[in-house]
């Protein structure tokens, strides 16, 4: 990242966002960034520059050659490639076991056309003896395909600035908004070049314009207005390439009945297996892209699900400035990006270090030290909208904690939470957000106490204790209105719902409930709670759970067809529509790198597929659009890896046959 002599520091993260209609496109760009000055985020009117260009061609290379040696001595040099762009005479190095042999290159029309030998030194072996030439300075060639002013060539600076306010760091435009000053409109052939990337300088008026880097590369959405402007059946049979469209490339449910003309699909255009042989002729036999209740209702029976070779459902996450490995962390999601914190490094040594992950630029930013809390483990985290709160788990001398801290994303500040009325320190316990406090709830040696806290007063409240039971290891969830614990050590198939305005407990009924279980996971669908895997009072990992309806009192089984082999200390997230479970340990407490999507609504399971590493111990968050794990016990040890996966990258089949 360029920085002046003036110590001025930006730092910036895009957002790239779009609406585009298939009728007429509007050529614009809608991006959002941060700029922080010095570590201090930038407040007030500054002056901005943009450009879209190319992704940079280098027009210098290397010289490269290999030495002669004779009796010991270096007596000539090959040139096997003169290299490009040099404009001044390479350095010339003779490496191996001798000493003193001398060389200089003689350069032509910026190539290395030959090298002489001054000193042929002595001692060099025929083999293992180097020449190394220097590299020539570097000479990018980029293309503009539009700036702001339209003054940009070879992706330099443009002339004219773009006056935009910045709020806490803050700000957006919208590019090709030709009604602001300096600004002119996106031609839609920009976006027919395969590779465009997003340029940007600022000017805070102390400091003069600077580069922020790196380059942003622009995804899909700005490619949506070529999309706008294909004419209505311009692309037909004869234009596509053979296999050029197959089912791994069709998103689900892009292509509907409604959309196929009677008979355009036919026995013998169907590919080899897409139907399996025999099923046909017993009966009818549907396959679809997702779960479907209706054809279960109707009498179907669901065979199973397939992938399709080759589909990539997971994309790993960046090595890059990540945070030190860890295992028993945290993790919450922001609405742009999941911050980790704390845990335990390989040596099982607490940490109060984290990061920040942003999958749209798919880079980290460290959280400050300053001011952050004791190291811990075994804590909880929660999301505020604007805050991350921690509290609780176990300190370097495994003591348990009462303490916590508030971390602001956008200020990079931390501060601590009150001791005051706090509940006694804890680990292994729960925590929710309601949307006004934090409740948390158990842990330690089967507490049954809890407190509320309260961010905007920095204040904790008491949980009643009449109808409560204590457990650790459970889990939790928030209905909107309730807290609902469930399960938790020694088999616990018990729990509660905690309602925090009567502040009272009202059990959950034991009437068709799971077998009763530790170190599973629960969700909130919105309308019911999931729990599932965990051990039982063996310690025996499990594959069953069950959905539980508050506004009932009501268990109702998950199905065992299909679902993930049993485990525990694993994640869970849902998505709206289905539960994603992923890793945790084996019968042998093996991690492990398989996993599952149940819906509910069809009470079935498909597997996920090419997953990262196995793990255990770690946390997992829903971005709205994909799963994101993180770090965990890998088996041998501490791990600093993850993985996203995304729901519908996977191109799932799901088979169904009536009797």
């Amino acid at each position: 990242m360029k920085t002046h002599h003036s110590k001025l520091i930006l730092t910036i993260w895009f957002f790239i966002l779009g609406s585009m209609l298939s009728a007429q496109v509007p050529q614009l760009i809608n991006y959002q960034g941060r700029i922080a000055v010095s570590d201090v985020n930038f407040e007030g009117e500054g002056q901005f520059k943009f450009a879209l260009v190319g992704v940079g061609t280098d027009l210098t290379s290397s010289a490269l050659a290999t030495a002669t040696v004779i009796n010991g001595f270096v007596v000539g040099a090959t040139i096997t490639d003169g290299g490009l762009g040099y404009t001044a005479t390479p350095t010339v190095t003779i490496n191996g076991i001798g000493t003193g042999a001398v060389a200089t290159a003689v350069l032509d029309a910026g190539v290395v056309t030959g090298i002489t030998i001054s000193d042929a030194g002595s001692g060099y072996g025929a083999e293992g003896t180097t020449i190394v030439i220097s590299e020539p300075s570097s000479n990018i060639s980029f293309d503009t395909y539009w700036s702001n002013d339209g003054t940009s060539a070879n992706a330099s600076e443009p002339t004219g600035s773009v006056a935009l306010t910045v709020t806490k760091g803050l700000y957006s435009v919208l590019l090709g908004d030709t009604t602001l000053a300096n600004m002119t409109a996106i031609p839609i052939s920009v976006f027919a070049n395969s590779d465009v990337r997003l340029r940007v300088w600022f000017d805070d008026g102390s400091n003069e314009s600077q580069l922020l880097t790196p380059d942003q590369r622009i995804a899909s959405v700005g490619y949506a207005m070529m999309a706008g402007d294909v004419p209505d059946g311009s692309i037909t049979s004869s234009k596509l390439a053979a296999d050029s469209v197959t089912a791994d490339k069709i998103a689900d449910g892009s292509i509907t009945s409604s959309e196929i003309a009677a008979g355009a699909v036919t026995a013998d255009k169907l590919a080899g297996g897409s139907l399996i042989e025999g099923l046909a002729a017993e009966g009818s036999v549907i396959i679809t892209s997702e779960a479907r209740s209706d054809l279960i209702d109707d009498g179907f029976i669901q065979l199973g699900t397939l992938a399709f070779p080759g589909s990539q459902p997971w994309t790993a996450t960046t090595l890059t400035n990540a945070p030190e490995a860890r295992s028993d962390h945290s993790a919450v999601w922001t609405g742009s990006e999941m911050i980790v914190w704390g845990g335990s490094d390989i040596n099982f040594s607490q940490l109060n270090s984290g990061g920040r992950y942003n999958p749209s630029t798919d880079t980290w930013t460290a959280t400050t030290l300053s001011n952050a809390p004791e190291k811990r483990d075994d804590y909880t985290a929660v999301w505020t909208g604007t805050e991350m709160i921690i509290w609780g788990g176990d300190d370097v001398d495994f003591n348990s904690l009462n303490s916590g801290g508030r971390y602001d994303p956008v200020e990079n500040t931390w501060t601590p939470t009150a001791l005051a009325n706090a509940p006694v320190g804890r680990s292994d316990h729960t925590a929710v957000w309601t949307g006004s406090v934090m409740i948390v709830w158990g842990g330690g040696d089967d507490f049954n106490s809890g407190g509320r806290y309260n961010p905007s007063t920095d204040t904790w409240a008491a949980t009643a204790l009449t109808n409560a039971l204590g457990r650790e290891d459970h889990s939790a969830v928030w209905t909107g209105t309730e807290m609902i614990v469930w399960g938790g050590d020694n088999g616990l198939n018990s729990g509660g719902r905690y309602n925090p305005v009567e502040n009272t407990w009202t059990a959950t009924t034991l009437t068709n409930a799971p077998e009763g279980r530790s170190d599973h996971t629960a969700v909130w669908t919105g309308g019911e709670m999931i729990v599932w895997g965990g051990s039982d009072i063996n310690f025996s990992q499990l594959n069953s759970g069950g959905r539980y309806d508050p506004s009932t009192d009501m268990w109702t089984a998950t199905t065992l067809s299909y679902a993930p082999e049993r485990r525990d200390d694993h994640t869970a997230v849902w998505t709206g529509t289905e539960m994603i479970v992923f890793g945790g340990d084996d019968v042998n407490y093996s991690p492990l790198s398989s996993g599952g999507r149940y819906n509910p609504s069809a009470d079935t399971w498909t597997a996920t597929t090419n997953a990262p590493e196995g793990r255990d111990d770690y946390p997992a968050v829903w971005t709205g659009s994909e799963m994101i794990v993180w770090g965990g016990d890998g088996g041998s040890g501490a791990l600093n890896s993850g993985g996203r996966y995304r729901v519908g990258s996977n191109d799932d089949l799901y088979i169904y046959a009536k009797p």
